[in-house]
């Protein structure tokens, strides 16, 4: 906001610190002053406005009331006195409000106008801050503006329609012209301000050509309303139309401005351009805002600003910032804030008034101190963090797809459907990660010879009327090599801690069923992250390295087809004296029968204590078949 340093000093008797430190006092207390530059015979302060404070600060009153609170120093408001004249005319004009987001409309009609240029010192005030002069009807109405932050607008009062005054919304594609010969195609949701037949005005934006004063315009009608801040806003960026006005009505203007700045455009009107002022004032306000309260509790505030106030200065403070006290005693403090500090809603709203009135920079500086205690661990992400890193390494890229996917991708899984879908693409929650990552692989081949991609994610089973989360690592390659992507998922299990076995492209670990391989165009897998979690092991285990000679044994004997050699080879690790167990032979022929098969299997004897002898072994070896032969119904063969 440009502010100009002698407006500022006409609100005080006597003078204000020098533009530099004026400067820097706001920078300290309120706002950031971004320049300070001379023009002509003044000063010209570049303030930083925050958008908290534009509903009472976008004007010269509003610095003021802040300069005023900061120095301690008494304010001396213009006075307003209008010379009314009897209106033997009678002009009426009939104000009609048809759109609830109109909060305020007040109105007054000057009538005898001669519009002329304005004095020269007006148009000096408005060329310094950025506003060219046009006549003094519309000078006045900018000078208001910039004085109180109060748009306000003068209509042509002979062309008013049926001198009818209609706040509405407006018509589909209703045409307006608006002051700077642009056309403007409105919708339903603009509010205008209109007669019996047209639009005049964009309401709190923008003019009309319709109802502008000119030269021979003899007759007005003064304008001072207040507008809901949000539907200027999206007004002002739907029809890309920002200007003073909507700079100001967007930003929560106080409804109890508009009737003062009506007053004070009228006595300037009537004495720059010679008017009459007729004595009515047309003042609709269905619902009048009123002051809220607050109490303020001395000892949140000594909390909160990590200082002891005293008590009297506070109470200085509260009244230089125009809030009054109701009633106070030891421990708190009742007040009533001014309708135009919007921004004051709670107490820590006032606290922090107070602290930067008081000086921030009494505050002392102290470093934050606190107890530390580590985060607890959370298990689920470690481990999903360490199963990512283990992936990475063996040259998977990590994909990332949306809970939801389509009816195409669901392919006959059992899928729970979403009640309202964004689109026909994101219609179900996944029961598997599988259908997208086979499309990973597809999409991606089109740029890559060779994709290697993992996921870990969430999916969604229905069962029971109810809907079973589970997260699972899944991923894909193609590549396809069977036996180098189980080695790869082995491989990722045993860096876990994990001890695991596949049964032809099932799986296991401790004989249950941890996930699968599923082959298509793709080598495709989808693992359990919940049975990794309960399986792994936080620190591998290294076994101790013996200084006794190792001993083997072969063995040799029928199973039933169905039975997992992993199966067998755990059930002979478990017997002491045992270290290894190999399978270096598999048969399955007529000669065995159909359900059988023959498995060769080389036991590998060690102890850490002493060399074993042969009968130890041979011992150890009978207990091991009598094991497997009422276990898995073992046929030893010689």
């Amino acid at each position: 906001m440009i502010v100009s340093y002698s407006w500022l000093n006409s609100f005080f008797k006597r003078p204000l610190p020098q533009p530099e430190k004026l400067a820097e006092i706001l920078t300290m207390h309120s706002f950031e002053v971004e320049s300070v530059e001379r023009l002509k015979n003044d000063w010209i302060l570049n303030i930083d406005v925050l958008p908290d404070r534009a509903g009472d600060s976008l004007s010269h009153i509003g610095i003021a009331r802040e300069c005023a609170a900061i120095l301690n120093l008494k304010m001396a408001y213009p006075e307003i006195k209008i010379k009314q004249f009897e209106d033997k005319n009678k002009y009426k004009v009939n104000v009609e409000i048809k759109d609830k987001n109109c909060k305020r409309y007040s109105a007054r009609i000057i009538s005898n106008v001669k519009v002329n240029s304005s004095p020269k010192w007006v148009q000096d005030k408005l060329n310094n801050c950025g506003i060219n002069s046009i006549n003094n009807i519309v000078d006045a109405t900018n000078y208001v503006m910039l004085e109180l932050g109060q748009p306000i607008h003068a209509f042509d009062y002979d062309k008013i329609g049926g001198h009818k005054i209609i706040v509405r919304h407006a018509k589909p594609n209703e045409k307006i012209v608006l002051l700077n010969n642009s056309e403007c195609i409105l919708d339903k949701k603009v509010m205008v301000i209109a007669d019996d037949k047209k639009a005049l005005a964009i309401a709190g934006i923008k003019g009309g050509k319709e109802a502008e004063v000119n030269l021979e315009t003899k007759t007005i009608v003064i304008e001072s309303a207040n507008f809901d801040s949000k539907t200027i806003g999206q007004t002002a960026r739907r029809l890309n139309l920002r200007t003073d006005a909507s700079a100001r009505f967007e930003n929560h203007l106080d409804p109890n401005l508009t009737e003062v700045a009506l007053n004070k455009v009228c006595y300037l009107i009537s004495e720059w351009a010679k008017a009459h002022v007729c004595p009515e004032i047309i003042d609709i306000y269905p619902e009048k805002i009123k002051p809220i309260r607050i109490k303020l509790e001395l000892s949140l505030l000594n909390k909160v600003l990590g200082i002891i106030v005293p008590l009297n200065e506070i109470i200085s403070i509260l009244n230089r910032l125009d809030i009054k006290i109701v009633s106070k005693n030891n421990t708190s403090i009742l007040l009533e804030i001014p309708t135009f500090r919007q921004d004051l809603t709670i107490p820590e709203n006032i606290i922090e008034e107070i602290g930067r009135i008081n000086g921030y920079e009494k505050i002392p500086s102290l470093l934050p101190y606190s107890f530390l205690s580590p985060a607890e661990r959370n298990n689920e992400l470690f481990l999903i963090n360490k199963i990512r890193d283990i992936f990475k390494e063996l040259n998977y890229s990590e994909t990332y797809n949306y809970s939801f996917i389509s009816e195409k991708e669901i392919k006959g899984l059992k899928a729970e459907p979403i009640n309202n879908p964004v689109s026909s693409f994101f219609k179900y929650l996944r029961p598997s990660l599988i259908p997208q990552i086979e499309n990973n692989i597809n999409e991606n081949l089109k740029f890559f010879n060779n994709v290697k991609i993992f996921e870990i994610g969430k999916i969604f089973i229905p069962e029971d009327k109810k809907i079973e989360e589970k997260t699972v690592i899944s991923g894909g390659t193609s590549l396809m090599n069977l036996a180098k992507l189980k080695g790869e998922l082995l491989c990722v299990l045993d860096y876990l801690g994990i001890k695991a076995s596949f049964k032809d492209l099932e799986l296991k670990i401790k004989g249950e069923k941890a996930g699968e391989i599923i082959i298509k165009d793709h080598l495709l897998f989808q693992i359990e992250f919940n049975i990794l979690l309960k399986n792994q092991k936080e620190e591998k285990e290294y076994e101790k390295i013996s200084y006794h000679p190792e001993a083997t044994r072969d063995i040799s004997g029928l199973i039933k087809e169905e039975i997992d050699i992993e199966d067998i080879k755990d059930e002979i690790k478990s017997k002491q004296l045992v270290k290894s167990v190999e399978l270096f032979d598999i048969y399955k022929g007529k000669s065995i029968g159909q359900d059988l098969k023959s498995v060769s299997m080389r036991i590998v004897f060690q102890s850490e204590e002493r060399t074993l002898d042969s009968e130890t072994i041979d011992k150890s070896l009978k207990e091991i078949i009598k094991s497997l032969t009422e276990k898995f119904n073992w046929q030893e063969r010689k």
